[in-house]
């Protein structure tokens, strides 16, 4: 069960969400760190900004040095952060006046960034531990710059654990969410993976039903996509096995009675023979009947011969030009002798230069059993007419009777193998096997045929030949 379908579909739906849905929390969380510290950085930068314009104000004497302490302080707290103000320049870096300082700073890495925040630079860091605040902060510092010339720096540190805090709710909401979704997934990915495999573990068992000879129900699914095509596929395949199963076991049936008639027949007379029931001035007699009977089981077991040939695929049809006229010709005169016998007339209608596409010997097969079955079930006088045409570029052949026809009910299965009745064209002299051997040759030449028989009397077979290609 491991390596079963719907194992596989959940591993594999499963492990495709987990890897998008947590590549997209992870995605979302360092977007999500970017966006805030980013937006701090223009927070402290504007209020570093809006410092150094207080300081200007102150130096050029428009503003008390009380107020800007007071604005400062104040421009700090809406930015939640320390803003300090040093007036320093290099030369005399360790001795500068800090404006707005409460207290002394004392921090080991400022002497560096002073430098470079004297040279120009602004500074900016995530995470920055202050020994004043004892504690990590955002780290931001720009150059003082009065009347356009730098003359100190100003420092702004804002804690770091308000936004750490914040960010760690976030992130929570973030991955809390992924994993519901996950967990959400799982279910819907059972369900649909369930949905796919349930109509193929149907099929699994079917099929394995079918393998030991059971019936079994047909599918029923209705999922509107490849799976229901693919059970509507093995319904048919299994209605198709159904009925080739019915069939191979109806024609053991059917050859095995075939069989066992002729042979009864001949046992019963050699046995009479044997025991002394026959006479002997009577042998000649029942021996003519048993060379009958031999010869009706060649014809049987040959036929039968023939058809699973040809349903094998094992015949390669030699397709030529056949003049048709000769053709029928040199078969009507094989049937000269039955057909005076009953004072039959065969007619022929076909265009002297009309030339049939197919094979021969196979040809030959076709309209041999087709006449002769009409020959042998048509009464005296009767007649039979033989029609060739062209249509639509097929060769389209007609032969009728005018004898008593076939029954409404036998028609639809004059081509089975095997099938005979009474009333039937077939009759209890033939195999059983001439027309089904007709109908799978002429649809081995790519032919259609059909018998019909109008309620007023006589039978027409029509089938036609493709030309060439």
């Amino acid at each position: 069960m491991s390596r079963s379908i719907f194992n596989r579909l959940m591993i594999t739906y499963i492990l495709l969400i987990v890897l998008v849905t947590g590549s997209l929390a992870l995605i979302m969380s360092i977007g999500f760190n970017r966006y805030v510290f980013t937006e701090k950085n223009k927070a402290l930068s504007a209020a570093a900004l809006k410092a150094e314009t207080l300081i200007n104000v102150n130096y050029n004497g428009k503003l008390p040095k009380d107020q800007l302490q007071s604005a400062i302080d104040n421009l700090g707290f809406l930015n939640d952060s320390t803003i300090y103000a040093i007036k320093v320049d290099k030369k005399a870096l360790f001795n500068s006046s800090i404006e707005n300082l409460t207290k002394e700073l004392s921090e080991d890495y400022l002497l560096q960034d002073l430098q470079d925040i004297l040279a120009g630079k602004n500074i900016y860091r995530k995470k920055q531990f202050s020994q004043a605040l004892d504690a990590d902060v955002v780290f931001y510092g720009t150059p003082l710059r009065i009347n356009h010339k730098i003359a100190g720096a100003i420092l702004v540190f804002s804690p770091l654990s308000p936004i750490s805090s914040n960010l760690a709710r976030i992130n929570a909401i973030i991955f809390i969410i992924a994993l519901a979704a996950i967990i959400l997934s799982f279910f819907l990915v059972s369900i649909t993976s369930a949905r796919i495999s349930r109509p193929i573990k149907q099929m699994e068992q079917l099929a394995r039903s079918m393998a030991n000879g059971e019936a079994g129900q047909e599918l029923d699914v209705h999922t509107g996509d490849e799976i229901e095509q693919l059970a509507v596929s093995f319904n048919h395949m299994k209605r198709q096995v159904e009925t080739t199963e019915h069939m191979r076991r109806e024609f053991i049936a059917n050859v095995s009675h075939e069989l066992r008639t002729p042979l009864t027949s001949i046992n019963g007379f050699i046995q009479g023979m044997l025991d002394g029931l026959i006479q002997p001035e009577k042998y000649p007699h029942y021996l003519k009947i048993i060379q009958d009977e031999t010869q009706r089981l060649m014809r049987l077991t040959g036929d039968i011969l023939e058809l699973a040939k040809i349903q094998s695929g094992n015949i390669h049809l030699d397709k030529r030009s056949i003049p048709a006229r000769d053709l029928l010709d040199k078969i009507i005169a094989a049937f000269n002798l039955p057909a005076e016998g009953k004072n039959l007339t065969i007619s022929i209608d076909c265009d002297p230069q009309l030339c049939l596409w197919a094979d021969p010997d196979r040809l030959r097969q076709i309209l041999h059993n087709i006449i002769g079955n009409s020959i042998r079930y048509i009464g005296n006088g009767d007649a039979i007419s033989i029609v060739v045409q062209k249509q639509a570029g097929d060769s389209v052949i007609t032969i009728t009777d005018n004898g008593k026809g076939i029954s409404p009910d036998d028609l639809p299965y004059v081509f089975e193998r095997f099938y005979r009745d009474d009333k039937s064209r077939q009759g209890h002299t033939g195999t059983g096997l001439g027309l089904s051997i007709v109908k799978n040759l002429v649809e081995l030449h790519g032919g259609t045929i059909r018998a019909e028989s109008p309620a007023g009397g006589g039978t027409s077979f029509i089938f036609n030949l493709p030309g060439a290609r």
